[in-house]
């Protein structure tokens, strides 16, 4: 930084660098009064240079009060400096306290120099610009904080609502407006004491209870509580969310006549047996669906629900991911095959539930869906995989050609399929004759050959068991898989013999 010795040499540096950066400058340490008052007296007809000495924060009161005095009033820029001088003297502020210009006005309502007497006039004044600045004002009468309470405009009444101290009858004033952004911007960032933030609470408004639940600051406890039992049960909802329910709050809801707030407890994990009976009874379907897609529902009532003849929540338990096998056996043979269809897509399937699906219900609808998923499923009963078998569409035929109950006449039937997928499955059934895999070794298919041949060679080692190594224990069934997604490396070599 450029040592100021001189006059001259504030000069030159103000002609370099500008007001606002020379002014910045010598802040700290504060330039000596013998050059500022050097600088007035050598050029008070200049503009540039009284506009530095005006904003000047440490310039002598009775500097600025001369140059308050002869200020030509169309000098905007030197009277905006004085405005917002913490050193401009009161004479000079009143001075500028009716200036033509509203930004001198407006910078004049932020000097804490004011006396109520320039509050006045200010609070008064035709822009809403200047009356929101003095509502920010830490010295404004708190008379006068009352007259801006109720100013007509929004932005004035939310610059007052954000003051850091604020009256508490000006505060529950403001949070009773008909504008949404006032009532906000005091409940919101109010630091009165926690008994306006309880009054609010108490006072049962719905708008006050939510502003109250969106602070960043946490509430008091008998704040939360006084929400968590509001006669608005969208307020209660947002209060009680997140939180650990007690079982008055869950009886509570759970009895509620609004649907919302049953909705919302049927949603919740870890609910008692006693309320989920509650809600498994609901006159609505909506809360029973809900419950029935709850990951933490009890047996007893998934089991209840399960025997029902609601159909919505027979739906929705059947895509909840928790429900234990008995319940998933018990809507395997629900009398609607759209539950039981939503049954056929789960991940978590056994052998039994399989067998309620494909061969213990009315209809070949589901079995149908299997056959489609091309599960090789093996224990299709004679009677289902027999009706599969003079389907048109191939894909059902193959689901039969897999069933191992299959009669010796069907098998031979299809061992003829025109349809290759349906030749390929059958070859691998390990009950086919001697004469039908003759037949499959013969197909000009090479996957089909192939898979005949492996039958064959998996039937001689069957039936000379003493060439095989000694076990212990019989090799587990192998798991069901699906025809979509064959080995890529089968695949290469089938396609390479084929050429």
């Amino acid at each position: 930084m450029v040592q100021i010795n001189t006059c001259d040499d504030l000069v030159a540096q103000i002609d370099d660098l500008g007001i606002a950066e020379t002014v910045k400058v010598h802040r700290k340490p504060p330039l000596p009064t013998r050059i500022l008052r050097d600088l007035y007296e050598l050029y008070h007809d200049r503009d540039l240079y009284l506009e530095f000495l005006a904003h000047y924060p440490l310039i002598p009161s009775d500097l600025a009060d001369q140059i308050a005095t002869k200020l030509d009033p169309k000098k905007s820029g030197i009277a905006h400096g004085l405005a917002s001088n913490p050193r401009c003297p009161q004479q000079a502020l009143n001075r500028l306290v009716k200036h033509k210009d509203v930004t001198v006005r407006h910078a004049l309502a932020s000097n804490t120099n004011l006396t109520p007497k320039e509050f006045q006039i200010l609070v008064e004044d035709n822009n809403a610009y200047v009356r929101a600045e003095a509502a920010q004002n830490p010295s404004l009468p708190v008379h006068l904080q009352f007259i801006l309470a109720d100013d007509t405009s929004s932005a004035v009444r939310i610059s007052l609502a954000d003051r850091k101290t604020l009256d508490l009858d000006i505060a529950v004033h403001l949070a009773q407006s008909d504008d949404t952004a006032v009532s906000a911007a005091v409940i919101l960032h109010c630091t009165l004491d926690d008994e306006l933030l309880q009054l609010w609470a108490d006072r049962d408004d719905l708008r006050q209870q939510l502003l109250l639940l969106r602070r960043k600051s946490a509430l008091p406890e008998t704040t939360q509580s006084a929400i968590h039992f509001s006669p608005h049960s969208f307020a209660c909802r947002t209060a009680l969310t997140g939180k650990e329910l007690s079982g008055p709050e869950m009886l509570f809801l759970a009895e509620s006549d609004d649907t919302r707030d049953r909705i919302f407890i049927a949603e919740q994990s870890d609910l008692p047996a006693s309320i989920q009976r509650i809600l498994a009874q609901d006159a609505s379907p909506k809360v029973r669906r809900r419950l029935a897609a709850n990951g933490s529902l009890h047996e007893s009532i998934a089991m209840h629900i399960a025997a029902s003849s609601d159909l919505g929540s027979c739906r929705a338990l059947a895509k909840n991911p928790s429900i234990s096998d008995d319940v998933i056996a018990h809507l395997c043979a629900h009398p609607e095959d759209e539950v039981a269809l939503l049954i056929t897509y789960r991940d978590d399937l056994t052998d039994t539930h399989r067998d309620l699906l494909i061969n213990q219900r009315h209809s070949l609808t589901v079995a149908e869906h299997f056959a489609y998923l091309e599960i090789e499923y093996t224990d299709t009963s004679e009677t289902v995989a027999e009706q599969l078998a003079q389907s048109d569409a191939p894909t059902l035929r193959a689901l039969s050609a897999c069933s191992i109950n299959l009669s010796s006449r069907i098998r031979s039937r299809l061992t003829s399929d025109l349809s290759d997928s349906v030749r390929l499955a059958v070859a691998s059934n390990p009950t086919l004759d001697d004469s039908q895999i003759k037949r499959l070794c013969e197909d000009p298919n090479r996957e089909v050959l192939f898979a005949a041949e492996a039958s064959y060679a998996q039937r001689l080692r069957e039936s000379n068991p003493a060439q095989d190594a000694p076990t212990t224990h019989s090799p587990e069934k192998p798991p069901l898989r699906s025809r979509k997604n064959k080995p890529a490396l089968f695949k290469k070599i089938v396609n390479f013999f084929g050429e």
